[in-house]
């Protein structure tokens, strides 16, 4: 357990709180009851620099990152672009603070990929450049480790539609002018997306597929052939997954089921339980709505899953990190 540099306790930072993850970040910690004695909420661009926001319901003014303020923290969550959080993730060594990067797509190629529920325990105290990955890597990453515990996956093809808010509040809120528009037969704003999205589906404009297979690569069997495609949807919170497995051998699927339940990352429906893509809203699971083999296809099935991309996948996954480095085996879950 690394000692603070504050006899009061750790402090912690947050680069770029106003963003949808950061905010998230703030409301995990609180709720987790994480043990801190400050934290900073810093900006490395000039948007945020200045605003009022609130930790725990106490007003704070988000400050422009700087190295007097990194010298004095023991961990950072680092939110937002990667282009403007890279230089300050290079001062790690030099002022000696563990930073949490959760930039997508994260510039950071020297770093460990951390997932709680496949190699958290993995992280150690000398560990002190770590990578959440990309929120659509970890759910895919967490289910075909599951999977891959039975036995090997041959390959894997992923259809994911992603929501509005992967483009921050400001996607969020044109989905909703448009969707009011559209219903209004009014003329549809379109300065985040170039097209309409209120009940329009296409393949996505930012997609990172290369990106992210080759982290989910990283976390399971690397001799699984994976193919994904990623489809602008509309969504406002929450990844929607469909997933089609071939196995190596065939499996059953109450099987597969028991495998996917055993994980506390995922969660399957219960009793007349089912899960949509609203569901996935707050949750801290990844929720499996449907496991289903194929008929034509030996040792093939299929997935429906669907995981809010602000926490399991975002936010909590990297407050779940912050307490293994920190605390060692105590908090994280």
């Amino acid at each position: 357990m690394p000692q603070p540099k504050s006899e009061r306790g750790y402090r912690l930072g947050i680069i770029n709180p106003l963003t949808l993850v950061g905010n998230e970040i703030k409301t995990i910690l609180h709720d987790r009851a994480f043990p801190f004695d400050r934290i900073a909420l810093l900006s490395s661009t000039e948007e945020e620099a200045g605003a009022l926001t609130d930790v725990a319901d106490e007003p704070r003014v988000v400050t422009p990152v700087s190295d007097a303020e990194l010298e004095d923290l023991d961990l950072i969550f680092f939110c937002g672009s990667p282009a403007a959080n890279a230089p300050w993730i290079a001062k790690q060594r030099e002022d000696s603070f563990i930073a949490i990067d959760l930039s997508q797509p994260t510039s950071i190629e020297e770093a460990k990929l951390a997932v709680a529920g496949i190699n958290l325990e993995n992280i150690g105290e000398s560990d002190r450049l770590i990578v959440s990955p990309h929120p659509v890597a970890i759910p895919l990453a967490l289910i075909l480790h599951q999977i891959e515990s039975m036995t090997p996956v041959e390959f894997c093809t992923a259809t994911v539609v992603q929501p509005a808010s992967e483009f921050e509040q400001a996607g969020v809120e044109e989905l909703a002018q448009q969707t009011i528009s559209v219903l209004s037969v009014r003329s549809v704003p379109k300065e985040v997306f170039d097209r309409q999205l209120a009940f329009n589906l296409y393949p996505a404009l930012e997609r990172n597929e290369e990106f992210i297979v080759k982290q989910v690569k990283e976390l399971i069997d690397p001799r699984t052939e994976l193919a994904m495609l990623v489809t602008q949807g509309t969504i406002f919170h929450g990844h929607t997954f469909s997933l089609f497995v071939k196995t190596k051998s065939e499996v059953a699927t109450d099987r597969i089921v028991e495998s996917l339940r055993s994980s506390a990352a995922i969660a399957l429906p219960e009793g007349d339980e089912s899960f949509g893509t609203i569901d996935a809203a707050g949750k801290d699971e990844v929720l499996i709505a449907e496991v289903r083999p194929d008929p034509s296809i030996r040792g093939g099935f299929w997935v429906w899953a669907v995981c809010d991309n602000l926490r399991r996948s975002s936010a909590l996954n990297a407050v779940l990190i912050a307490e293994k480095v920190l605390f060692g085996s105590g908090l994280a879950n």
